[in-house]
């Protein structure tokens, strides 16, 4: 049973190492069945499998069809006492499960909250916490269950692939307003910053929440670093809004969706500059004699 362990370990790491987009679409069915034959080995105290199949799907552009079908395991784990040993399986699962369709409760979040609080830092798992966060943070019924301390990860700022559900998902204006009534200016600031991304615009009434948080959370002379931080961000995407790139590695990308991102970033750095500008003339006008700072 090692050998044959080994030996599907083995060909998962090939794969994704090769990155073979044709093989890992051919082999998504194969690849998402082993899933509890993994969650049997992390019982065991073998964990390489699961490494193994994430890296695996995380390289597939079949990401979400092989992850999809661990949904129903999942659900039965988070809604039954299973040992600490499945908290690595659950935190990288939990991003590619359906959270707004599928049978999830209070009794889901909070197991999958007590995994991410269990499993030491890296990227990946950083990625599928924060991705999985805010897709449950955009659920109405899920929203109330998420635990306060969890909305700490978004410190952690981990690097978004193109495509990612949690980002898209969670600029929703309900979701906006929830990050903004933690009242933690960096949990807060991390958000935007994470959001934020040439790969997606905002929701319609995120955006305009975000232009609130922006004139009422941000303003002020004290504030000034925290701006500069997300101007830059800022300047960052617009940068990036180039048609050919990004249709390059998301060829289902349409130009009139890049066409809107542009103006809602735009919009949203025209906002901070303002925002900016008035806290530059409150500090001119309290401190004679000197000359405001200018972008």
């Amino acid at each position: 049973m090692e050998d044959v362990s080994h030996l599907i370990t083995q060909k998962l790491m090939a794969m994704a190492q090769a990155k073979d987009q044709q093989l890992l679409h051919a082999k998504r069915k194969a690849i998402s069945g082993l899933f509890p034959y993994v969650l049997w080995q992390e019982q065991v105290g073998q964990q390489k499998m699961l490494d193994a199949l994430s890296r695996a799907a995380m390289t597939s552009d079949s990401v979400r069809s092989i992850w999809l079908r661990v949904g129903p395991y999942l659900c039965t784990l988070c809604n039954n006492p299973n040992p600490p040993s499945l908290d690595q399986a659950i935190v990288l699962g939990s991003p590619h499960v359906s959270w707004r369709i599928g049978p999830y409760n209070e009794n889901m979040v909070t197991r999958w909250a007590a995994a991410a609080s269990a499993v030491p830092y890296s990227e990946e798992d950083g990625q599928s916490v924060v991705d999985t966060l805010l897709q449950i943070a955009s659920v109405d019924s899920l929203r109330p269950h998420i635990p306060v301390d969890i909305w700490a990860w978004l410190k952690k700022r981990p690097t978004f692939p193109p495509v990612c559900h949690g980002r898209s998902e969670g600029t929703k204006g309900d979701v906006v307003r929830h990050v903004r009534a933690l009242g933690d200016i960096e949990v807060l600031k991390s958000y935007f910053l994470l959001v934020w991304s040439e790969w997606d615009f905002v929701w319609v009434d995120g955006f305009g929440e975000m232009c609130t948080s922006i004139r009422k959370d941000f303003g002020g002379i004290r504030m000034e670093g925290h701006r500069a931080d997300l101007i830059e961000r800022l300047d960052h995407v617009l940068g990036q809004l180039n048609w050919g790139f990004l249709k390059e590695h998301r060829p289902n990308l349409r130009e009139r969706n890049i066409q809107r991102a542009k103006e809602q970033y735009g919009e949203l750095k025209k906002v901070l500059l303002e925002v900016d500008r008035e806290a530059m003339d409150v500090l001119a006008r309290t401190s004679p004699g000197l000359i405001p700072f200018t972008r």
